[in-house]
């Protein structure tokens, strides 16, 4: 099922609007400005999301930011929050597996060693994809954060991929 088409307000309308990946291109890709820059954000997403369904037996994927706008202005990222549908999964990964899952998410308040560095940021991908794990019963949280409009106040809409 296609996604919705864009507002007058250039979001999606209100809700979770289930899509898969092609309709994520047609939509945030091929019906927006900045075409060439999207089609790097959506490779960057759909690689992510490959490594993710790799790793995760089953779940969801919210997608919004930056790519879910059409915006006059470039989008940077494409953020993403990722829910698993069944938590033993994860505490079943060996120790690659782990260390992989664990780096596909970004990480905050980041102290490195050789040479001591502060990062503020590390995200997934080179930094074109803001991606975050949503904990059991963090969902409305998540969700009332996806829906929140460009403008104070006002609502959008987000793609939501199930595998």
């Amino acid at each position: 099922m296609p996604l919705p088409h864009w507002t007058s307000e250039n979001v999606l309308p209100p809700g979770r609007h289930p899509a898969d990946l092609s309709d994520i291109y047609e939509r945030f890709v091929w019906d927006a400005p900045h075409r060439n820059e999207r089609e790097i954000l959506f490779s960057a997403l759909s690689g992510y999301l490959g490594v993710v369904c790799r790793l995760i037996p089953s779940g969801r994927a919210w997608i919004a930011g930056g790519l879910a706008v059409r915006s006059a202005e470039v989008p940077r990222d494409v953020d993403v929050v990722v829910i698993p549908d069944e938590w033993g999964a994860l505490k079943r990964l060996d120790g690659p597996a782990r260390s992989l899952f664990y780096g596909m998410f970004t990480l905050r308040g980041v102290i490195a060693e050789q040479p001591v560095t502060y990062l503020e940021q590390i995200q997934p991908v080179n930094g074109l994809v803001d991606g975050f794990l949503c904990h059991p019963g963090d969902e409305d949280v998540w969700e009332a954060a996806w829906s929140r409009g460009p403008v104070e106040g006002s609502v959008k809409g987000f793609a939501e991929v199930e595998w």
